[in-house]
């Protein structure tokens, strides 16, 4: 009864990218392209944390941001037109606090997050919720050092043969060790 899909859901920036800056909203995986939340799946989380109790859209941005401790901030270009999409199916409801607006999950919300949300889903969120995220960042940090000092090497062997050739080697000699590290 309540099993809806959202394929036509406008989603702009739902994903984490274990990447080089603040903001990037991408997860590591094959070339950096595994996302955080995969697609539609924010709205489950957004459910789930209004079945907790409720809130407005600001302070979902910012306990989401809390929850992964910065790894992953979703953007209100993100968050609110899945709020709104909710409130169409009459997922949620919504009371006035002042100006700010009150997302409450209703009963159709609760009924519809309980017949989708599926053993998958529920182990990814446990996996992020056990997450070591300061080792995370510790690694990040690693990498980033890495790959600055692989660019310089980089820079010098462009206008060198011998060192384009030792570069190269060493490149390719590296990949390969990775693939049989484990």
């Amino acid at each position: 009864m309540f099993r809806r899909h959202f394929h036509n859901t406008k989603r702009n920036r739902e994903g984490f990218e274990f990447g080089f800056g603040r903001g990037q909203e991408r997860f590591g995986g094959p070339q950096g392209r595994e996302r955080f939340f995969k697609k539609g799946n924010l709205q489950f989380v957004i459910l789930k944390m209004l079945k907790d109790e409720s809130k407005h859209g600001y302070q979902i941005i910012k306990d989401l941001e809390a929850q992964f401790k910065g790894f992953y901030s979703p953007s209100p270009g993100s968050v609110y037109p899945i709020l709104q999409m909710l409130e169409d199916r009459d997922f949620v409801s919504i009371s006035q606090d002042g100006k700010k607006k009150i997302y409450t999950i209703t009963e159709e919300g609760n009924a519809f997050l309980n017949e989708n949300m599926n053993d998958e889903m529920l182990q990814r969120l446990e996996h992020f919720e056990n997450m070591d995220f300061e080792a995370m960042n510790d690694a990040r940090t690693q990498l980033q050092d890495l790959f600055r000092e692989i660019m310089e090497k980089n820079k010098e062997a462009l206008n060198d043969a011998e060192k384009k050739q030792k570069f190269d080697a060493f490149i390719e000699k590296t990949k390969n060790e990775l693939k049989q590290l484990y």
